[in-house]
């Protein structure tokens, strides 16, 4: 997997110096990566990219049901060896989508892989298997702030990673990733606790799962941190084939982190997979591009030797080589990323890459939101004002400009909006569930159970609303997302029967 053959740039260099050893490993990353196929391509990421405008507008990136086709096709021909996308019970359409991209890329023998990004929950695993994916990654939080949301222990948690393992490995599922969605969030103790459980668990029922993600969700992470979660995972003695990473770039250091984070498993010969987006959107910022990344890889290179810029560039093209087509790799996702572009310019989705655009402050995520908010609320028991607001904001602190003020708020974020989105959004507008009789009426004219009339189960009706509308007319007004809203709830408290 280590190809330290010497690229012919630094033939006739010092081989003493530190930057010739440096040069010689970034190089080889290009081979590492082939190898191993690059990556994730994860759609999911892609399509959370949303936000809310200055004029209380909503903004998303939906792609169709061609266009997702088009990326999956583009990802194929580079050699790129898994797609994600999400498999969530709740989000019908989407599963139908799934199913009929999964079906089509097994009809035209296309060799790239279809992963399921699910929860460790038994309703997303049997999802992810009527969907038909072969792959399934599953994540459960583990930090402080999720143990204390979910009302479970390390313990518990670990317990219920297992028997989803179990579950996935019952339905046939050839390839099975467990990630702690907040890894860097999780103390030391808590990981090797979590992961100890799990292996116990695992050897005793004689089953063993395929990869582990590492996820930086803020993007603060360093390689130190990195090394001492790969440390636990071996002092655990818990079996993977690959670590896959997926690195937020909210505060813009992304490319280096991915960069890094290959060199050190490059040496110590574990496969490690990127994730990667669109262009490197995503949640707020997203995980980086395919190209954005072999460009990091690139522009290192230069940095070390600034004279040698024309041979490295050569040496990289010959390095990535040529596709089975005759085509150059280079210039293969040179044309996928105006692809992405032309998609984006058609849509009208604005974005920047800057974690402190303008626009940052009025960026959000309804998943990654929620967590600030709950942990507000936590914090909310021991502290007060400024304290309690830094803890809930601490939650996410990467996503975080510095003038962005008190906690960053939930947007109705119309492609990927959910419940959580909902609550909030309807609590501002201190709006409150209509008459039981009402209700009733209204839940069945929208061809949903008329006794759940609980507030957890009409917010995710809404939610899958927002989203079924957003779909059909490629985004909508915050007011037609609130006028969904008010089919439900009213601005006047009533007596409900």
């Amino acid at each position: 997997m280590n190809d330290l053959t010497l690229p012919f740039f630094l033939s006739g260099e010092n081989p003493a110096q530190e930057r010739f050893r440096e040069a010689s490993e970034l190089f080889a990353l290009f081979s590492y990566l082939k190898v191993q196929r690059f990556g994730v391509f994860s759609i999911r990421e892609s399509l959370q990219a949303v936000g809310e405008s200055r004029d209380g507008s909503l903004q998303g990136f939906h792609l169709s049901a061609e266009e997702t086709w088009q990326s999956v096709q583009h990802m194929d021909t580079l050699g790129v060896g898994v797609v994600e996308l999400p498999a969530y019970p709740a989000n019908q359409q989407g599963q139908a989508a799934n199913r009929s991209l999964i079906e089509r890329t097994q009809a035209e023998g296309l060799a790239i892989e279809c992963a399921a990004h699910a929860r460790c929950a038994a309703a997303d695993i049997y999802a992810a298997q009527q969907a038909g994916f072969g792959r399934i990654h599953m994540y459960i939080g583990t930090s402080p702030i999720k143990q204390a949301t979910a009302n479970a222990s390390i313990a518990q948690l670990a317990e219920k990673a297992f028997e989803s393992v179990r579950l996935a490995r019952q339905l046939g599922f050839i390839s099975v990733r467990v990630s702690t969605e907040d890894a860097f969030r999780t103390t030391l103790d808590d990981y090797a606790a979590f992961y100890s459980a799990l292996q116990q668990r695992l050897a005793a029922a004689e089953l063993q799962i395929d990869g582990i993600g590492i996820p930086d969700t803020v993007g603060l992470s360093s390689p130190p941190e990195l090394g001492d979660r790969i440390a636990i995972l071996q002092q655990v003695g818990i079996g993977f084939n690959f670590l896959e990473c997926h690195i937020h770039n909210d505060i813009g250091n992304a490319d280096r982190m991915y960069v890094d984070t290959l060199l050190l498993c490059q040496r110590l010969g574990m496969c490690m997979l990127p994730d990667f987006s669109i262009l490197g959107i995503g949640e707020r910022n997203g995980t980086i591009g395919l190209s954005s990344l072999l460009e990091a890889i690139y522009r290192r290179l230069i940095l070390l030797y600034p004279r040698k810029m024309a041979d490295i560039r050569r040496a990289m093209r010959e390095r990535l080589g040529e596709l089975p087509s005759g085509e150059l790799f280079v210039n293969r996702y040179r044309d996928m990323d105006a692809f992405f572009y032309r998609i984006l310019s058609r849509s009208g989705f604005i974005f920047d890459r800057s974690p402190f655009s303008a626009n940052t402050e009025f960026d959000g995520s309804g998943v990654h939101a929620d967590t600030t908010a709950r942990a507000y609320q936590l914090a909310l028991r021991e502290h007060r004002g400024q304290a309690a607001t830094d803890i809930g904001n601490s939650a996410y602190a990467g996503a975080l400009p510095p003038y962005d003020t008190g906690l960053r708020t939930p947007v109705l974020a119309c492609f990927g909006c959910g419940k959580a989105n909902v609550r909030f959004w309807r609590e501002r507008a201190n709006l409150h569930l209509r008459t039981a009789a009402e209700l009733r009426e209204r839940l069945r004219t929208a061809g949903a159970d008329p006794e759940q009339t609980g507030e957890a189960a009409v917010d995710e009706l809404i939610a899958s609303m927002i989203r079924s509308h957003s779909i059909t007319y490629n985004g909508i007004t915050h007011h037609e997302a609130m006028a969904l809203i008010e089919l439900f709830y009213s601005p006047e408290r009533q007596v409900r029967a």
